[in-house]
């Protein structure tokens, strides 16, 4: 930070070496060039471009210098890159890498200002969050085509966002203990965000369900042969339920410990006999029907106990679903939600998902849908372009790894150079994304 009085072309001299010169008349330098990877999958599957036709810009074109579509995509690229707060707009509107990402060779982006009209007055309402979530469809249809798969699996799960202002809607949350927002998401098991939603902070976790999936299911039920639903014992009630067999899916949903279910548990409970395994959990499944009084038919319920070396209780899950695979199997397929867990904690401590600072609601929508945009850009170049043991690497080391790298940008005979150091040991990715396609 330059002090008061200094300009760009003086020299700073640090005292401990009175040798070294410093100055700001380098070359243009970017540290975040991976701006143009997002623009890149951005382009090539048309996700951003098309909420132009969507959107009404009521600004006078005389004295428009950023459109809607380059403003949003700014907005997401920053997240993607982990400047979540607009104010980073000010000082990453001059970066030269974002500058090329967003079509603006010569000239700055937005500022934190114009940033901020847009999240509140343009995408902030009906229509703005109907084109956000048109643009996460086109995001989520294109990672579920490239993948060819004959089975889609969804899970479902929430999570607290906190509050620290009296934003519209926030409430106090008996179970989380703290004032939030109680968001609603749903990931397909490889880790694409099909869609987001925020609810007030009082809510239940299964509050607004079926509404909330009804659109995928009819979305890409006809795209998959088998399609599978996964949730936790927030989500076990007999509406869903009934839903899912309705709709010919099979569930996979863990069911609250009662009374009954453990008497007709009983005769299971007793500690298997013999030298426990090295691990030290003896491990039993069991099959079991079981009619609650809210549900108008039994139901298969696959019970897991295990117990563990030096405990004195066995630990008990109950899987109430409508699958027909053996019980053990079962239990390994509802064991694999746990994942949503890890893809939700990216987005909250990578993306800050929870960033609602806003004080309109639908203003905060409009952030979180666009940090699950953000989150999706990134997963494609996870997905598609990253090979091996990285695919599983998380969207925190995405960034450190392909969006913070530096770069000297130089312009020449009416074309740019990026020009990234010869010795960057991931440069395969960036061929891979840029040059290869898919």
């Amino acid at each position: 930070m330059l002090g008061s009085g200094e300009s760009q072309k003086e020299v700073i001299r640090p005292d401990f070496n009175r040798a070294i010169m410093i100055d700001f008349q380098g070359a243009k330098i970017t540290s975040d060039v991976g701006f143009l990877l997002m623009r890149e999958i951005d382009d090539r599957f048309k996700i951003i471009a098309p909420m132009g036709d969507c959107l009404e810009d009521l600004r006078s074109p005389a004295h428009t210098k950023h459109s809607l579509v380059q403003m949003i995509r700014q907005r997401i690229y920053q997240i993607g890159a982990g400047y979540e707060d607009c104010n980073d707009a000010d000082f990453l509107r001059i970066d030269p890498a974002l500058r090329l990402a967003l079509g603006k060779d010569h000239q700055a982006g937005a500022g934190q200002s114009m940033l901020s009209r847009l999240e509140n007055d343009i995408l902030g309402n009906e229509a703005g969050l109907q084109a956000l979530e048109a643009a996460l469809t086109r995001s989520t249809d294109t990672l579920l085509k490239r993948k060819n798969k004959k089975r889609l699996i969804i899970d479902l799960d929430s999570t607290e966002d906190p509050a620290h202002g009296k934003q519209e809607w926030v409430a106090y949350n008996g179970h989380f203990a703290k004032n939030c927002f109680h968001p609603l998401f749903c990931f397909t098991s490889e880790g694409d965000c099909l869609r987001a939603k925020l609810r007030p902070g009082n809510v239940h976790s299964a509050d607004g369900t079926l509404p909330f999936i009804t659109p995928l299911v009819e979305r890409y039920r006809s795209w998959f042969k088998l399609f599978w639903v996964r949730a936790d014992a927030a989500f076990a009630n007999p509406e869903t339920y009934e839903y899912c067999e309705e709709q010919r899916i099979t569930y996979f949903i863990r069911l609250p410990s009662n009374a009954n279910l453990m008497r007709l548990l009983g005769p299971h409970l007793n500690r298997p006999v013999g030298r426990p395994p090295q691990s030290g959990i003896q491990v039993k499944i069991v099959d079991l029907h079981y009619q609650a009084k809210s549900w108008d038919r039994p139901r298969r319920v696959v019970a897991k106990i295990e117990w563990h070396r030096g405990e004195l209780f066995p630990r008990i899950g109950f899987v109430v679903n409508n699958s027909r695979l053996p019980a053990g199997k079962v239990i390994k397929v509802y064991n694999g939600r746990a994942e949503i867990e890890n893809r939700i904690k990216e987005g909250k401590n990578t993306l800050r998902w929870d960033k609602t600072s806003c004080q309109r609601f639908e203003a905060n929508q409009a952030r979180l849908q666009m940090g699950v945009l953000a989150y999706n850009l990134l997963h494609m170049i996870r997905q598609f372009y990253v090979w091996g043991e990285e695919v599983k690497r998380s969207i925190d080391w995405l960034i450190k790894r392909l969006i913070k790298v530096g770069a000297r940008v130089s312009y020449h005979a009416r074309r740019w150079y990026v020009h990234i150091a010869s010795a960057f040991p991931l440069a395969h990715h960036y061929r891979a994304v840029l040059a290869w396609g898919i």
